[in-house]
């Protein structure tokens, strides 16, 4: 016989009327007892709340836990300085299989000198353990690059954003730069995806090593960040610390942001 999957059910536990009678209140708590044995019987757990607004922060919770084996991964490199681009290449391969063989899922834009280095490591793992590449494992959604209906690209580039974090628990920001009429700039999109992500809630991990944008937002996590705010915080601090020292190796970097996947 085939092993059935827990299924759950969230209702609300019986409370006594303000003038009911006592055997009418145990009456119908033996009944709830026998309903919820029942409900086991068929692969369904019962949850109980007092009180129905319990719910929304049932429902919350499972959807935070949930996002958080979506790992959105934001870059953009015409330049890899202070890195060369084959190593810097090597390193968003290796991460991305990485991460992708610990079972996270993983959603980017395609971005600049990082978008080919995501997809072959993401393929390669899923091809190599006999499984199909699906949005199981990767999701892309390249960027529209000209103006064919009526709406700006901007605003459509800041939608399509919006649409990719909405479903990412956590985002790894790397490099950040970009060439505009000749000359070498930061990255505004990586600006806005993280200025999107804080918004939303999702844990936000700059690779400060890989400079240019990334470098600016490590430094503004490095001030925010509060241990508080995490079940794991005070292991946390050191490791975020970690990607923004220049003595850190981008083969460091990579167990790092893995580390730092598996306390979050």
């Amino acid at each position: 016989m085939p092993l059935q999957r827990q299924h759950y059910c969230i209702l609300r536990r019986a409370s006594k009327g303000e003038n009911e009678d006592l055997a009418d209140f145990e009456y119908r708590q033996r009944k709830e007892e026998l309903f919820t044995g029942e409900l086991l019987r068929v692969g369904i757990k019962a949850v109980y709340v007092d009180e129905f607004s319990e719910i929304t922060d049932i429902l919350r919770a499972i959807e935070h836990r949930h996002k958080r084996n979506t790992i959105f991964i934001s870059g953009a490199a015409h330049d890899y300085n202070p890195w060369c681009k084959a190593e810097s290449e090597q390193f968003v391969y290796h991460l991305s299989r990485a991460i992708c063989k610990e079972q996270y899922r993983v959603i980017s834009g395609f971005g600049l000198g990082i978008g080919s280095a995501i997809i072959t490591g993401v393929l390669e793992q899923t091809v190599m353990n006999g499984g199909r590449l699906d949005n199981d494992q990767l999701i892309l959604r390249p960027f529209p690059q000209s103006k064919t209906g009526e709406r700006p690209l901007k605003e459509l580039w800041t939608e399509y954003r919006r649409n990719m974090l909405a479903h990412a628990g956590v985002a790894i920001f790397m490099f950040g730069n970009k060439l505009e009429n000749g000359e070498l700039i930061l990255s505004d999109g990586m600006r806005e995806e993280f200025d999107i992500a804080v918004a939303k809630g999702v844990f936000v991990i700059p690779v400060g090593i890989t400079g240019s944008m990334s470098k600016l937002l490590w430094n503004e996590v490095m001030k925010s960040y509060q241990e508080s705010q995490h079940e794991n915080g005070k292991k946390i601090t050191p490791l975020l610390g970690e990607l923004g020292d220049k003595s850190t190796s981008l083969e460091r970097a990579q167990e790092v942001i893995l580390l730092l996947l598996r306390l979050i």
